[in-house]
């Protein structure tokens, strides 16, 4: 176990549809239960943070934008723990790190809503003691939680209303709304939010028998406690598995385009949010607010108070 550097910055990153990735924290949540929500762990990347979720016993997955800097591994590592400032938690190295080829990054004009960011953290060992958590890769799954007012319960270790991070928060928020092609959705908002440093975390869903399935990736969004943008996994799965070996397909399919993630049309009209009617993205009203948005949910680490 390495030694963690308490007297380093906390930050984080965070993108999503229209604006780019920037640091996020969890807003309007609450500190999680000791040892709750164990495969959701943070990455320490030199002076910054993000958040992102163990989905094998070597593998971490997490937003494209908070590698975006390209960083050595050698300044990178990930933490198992309630939070990342006591010395007896589970610190691990890093041996190496990859982002999607088809992340958009910050220019918008490529990629309007869906920015493809998906990124991975391998681990120098595999973590013992942490139960991993799968995406959702059923369209069974699928089709039972995810839908316009599902619940989602979103962890991580960004920033809240008192722009303090590094501890592990959790808050509950719905879906709001789904990109045309249904590989991102919006979800929180009054209030209840993602924020700096949450980038890369999960949004995890309980399905009715009681299982943790992981059904976003936290991308960006407005200013912290208006809503964010979440990746959905299943589109990564392919690429995870060719650039790792980490096969986390359940359905078999070999192009990981065999679930249909387009929403529906009759979903009617969620205002909530205080956005524009429920259903897909809307574009123009997205490109529109896109000064608002916060980018990326990646942030600068800060010395604890």
């Amino acid at each position: 176990m390495l030694q963690l550097g308490l007297a380093a910055l906390l930050a984080s990153p965070l993108p999503w549809s229209a604006p780019a990735p920037a640091p996020a924290p969890i807003y309007g949540g609450e500190l999680v239960e000791p040892g709750s929500w164990p495969s959701a762990v943070a990455i320490l990347i030199g002076e910054t943070m993000c958040t992102g979720t163990l989905v094998s016993p070597t593998i971490v997955l997490t937003a494209a934008h908070c590698l975006d800097d390209n960083p050595s591994p050698a300044v990178m590592h990930v933490v198992v723990g309630d939070d990342v400032w006591t010395e007896f938690q589970q610190v691990v190295a890093v041996a190496e790190h990859g982002s999607h080829p088809d992340f958009c990054g910050t220019d918008t004009s490529v990629c309007k809503v869906d920015i493809w960011d998906y990124g991975y953290v391998v681990l120098e060992e595999p973590l013992v003691g942490v139960e991993p958590t799968r995406p959702i890769s059923g369209q069974a799954e699928w089709d039972e939680a995810m839908y316009i007012g599902a619940p989602i319960t979103v962890v991580g270790f960004g920033d809240d209303e008192k722009n303090l991070n590094g501890f592990k928060r959790e808050v509950e928020i719905e879906i709001v709304r789904f990109s045309p092609s249904g590989l991102e959705f919006q979800a929180g908002g009054e209030g209840h939010d993602s924020c700096q440093g949450d980038s890369g975390g999960p949004a995890f869903v309980t399905l009715s028998g009681g299982e943790i399935r992981l059904a976003g990736i936290t991308s960006r969004g407005y200013t912290c406690g208006k809503g964010g943008f979440y990746a959905i996994p299943y589109a990564a799965l392919c690429w995870l598995n060719q650039e790792t070996g980490v096969d986390l397909r359940t359905d078999a399919c070999e192009a990981c385009d065999c679930l249909v993630t387009e929403p529906k049309k009759d979903e009617g009209c969620d205002c909530a949010a205080g956005g524009d009617a429920g259903g897909p993205l809307g574009l123009v009203v997205l490109t529109a607010l896109a000064g608002l948005r916060r980018p990326g949910r990646r942030r600068s680490r800060t010395s604890r108070p």
